[in-house]
């Protein structure tokens, strides 16, 4: 009896060490798998999910954190950005714009074709030239000189054999299907877009030309105009010392060639043509009323101190092709303001989104410059 006891009592004690291991196991294996979905988890929301965060949409078009990591390295290849700070909100302006670009743009202009951007592809990864001609200037095959050494008409033939009236290739004289796929494999794998991504950028880019062409009327040949001068000084003092002078009746060239510290300005600080409301604020309130001949008070400026005088006022002048450029532009942005005030714009990007595309970015341009 005694060893029956003792035998049930083995068993009983195995059976409970038997439980406790199980309950271990259970323990052990809850705990694991708890770890592997905090570890799955913190992949997801680290690599998985953060790609696929949506960060901007523009119309039917949305972007995702990804989208703009991607457009931020090519802004870094492409030399269009020199810091990583404030990158990702530049990129959702910038793909906001270009939104506003060919979703507005397209109904006010000639719309951009899919053989106008194989053209400028073209042009992109060097196979051809603005004109159509061969990237690297060479003649037609057919192409030959008269005794005078100049081309006749018949020397440069189209795609399908005709010649032009002038003798000149024409954009559609392009290399064969295969050298050009093997070109813009290799340009779009340096740049580190896909094709629909760069093909997008080329859309927009076509559509800008097209619309500054199209501003241009509303710009004008001609318009009112000042000539500005300036005087720039490092201290208050030195600019409350020359206001003095010419107060005293001393010439302001002469004074702008002796004290001025502007490099850019020309001789006797002269700035040139320009139009007071394509100056900074600063500068437009200063000048703001001034008759030809009349000088503003020390302004400050920066680090500088600068004084302005108004030399000349031209009710109608004709625009030189810098100050038009600079016209023509100002009509682009305030047309921009306008086309994307028109669409449906939700921009959601948050500070995590943010930080991960700055990480991304730096990862991707390092990997890229082989660092």
């Amino acid at each position: 009896m005694a060893r029956d006891r003792e035998r049930r009592g083995r068993a009983a004690e195995q059976a409970r060490d038997a439980r406790q291991t199980r309950l271990i196991y259970i323990v052990v294996g809850s705990v694991l798998g708890l770890a592997a979905l905090v570890i799955v988890a913190g992949v997801y929301v680290t690599s998985y999910r953060p790609p696929r965060d949506h960060v901007v949409s523009v119309g039917g078009s949305s972007y995702q954190t990804r989208d703009i990591a991607d457009r931020a390295v090519f802004a870094f290849i492409q030399g269009e950005a020199t810091g990583v700070a404030d990158i990702a909100r530049d990129i959702v302006d910038t793909l906001v714009e270009e939104e506003a670009l060919r979703q507005v743009g397209s109904g006010i202009v000639e719309p951009v074709t899919a053989d106008d951007i194989r053209r400028q592809l073209l042009i992109d990864i060097g196979l051809a030239i603005d004109d159509g001609a061969p990237a690297d200037g060479t003649a037609t095959p057919e192409a030959t000189a008269t005794p005078e050494a100049t081309a006749t008409p018949e020397a440069t033939a189209t795609p399908d054999g005709t010649a032009t009236p002038d003798g000149t290739a024409t954009p559609e004289a392009t290399p064969d299907a295969e050298v050009f796929a093997s070109a813009l494999t290799t340009f779009l794998r340096d740049v580190g877009l896909g094709r629909d991504d760069y093909e997008a950028i080329v859309e927009a880019r076509l559509y800008r030309e097209r619309l500054r062409e199209f501003l241009t009327a509303e710009v004008g040949t001609s318009g009112t105009q000042i000539r500005l001068q300036r005087i720039r000084v490092s201290t208050q003092l030195a600019g409350d010392a020359v206001l003095g002078d010419l107060e005293a009746g001393l010439d302001f060239a002469t004074l702008a060639d002796e004290q001025s510290v502007a490099e850019e300005d020309g001789d006797g600080g002269e700035i040139g043509w320009t139009r007071s409301d394509l100056q900074v604020a600063y500068i437009s309130d200063a000048i703001e009323g001034l008759e030809a001949g009349q000088w503003t008070q020390v302004v400050s400026a920066g680090l500088f101190f600068e004084i302005y005088r108004v030399a000349e006022i031209a009710e109608d002048r004709e625009y030189e092709d810098a100050l038009l450029g600079q016209l023509i532009d100002q009509r682009l942005d305030q047309w921009l303001v306008e086309a994307i005030a028109s669409l449906e714009v939700k921009d959601d990007l948050s500070e995590d989104e943010e930080a991960w595309i700055i990480e991304r970015v730096v990862a991707d341009v390092t990997a890229q410059l082989g660092g």
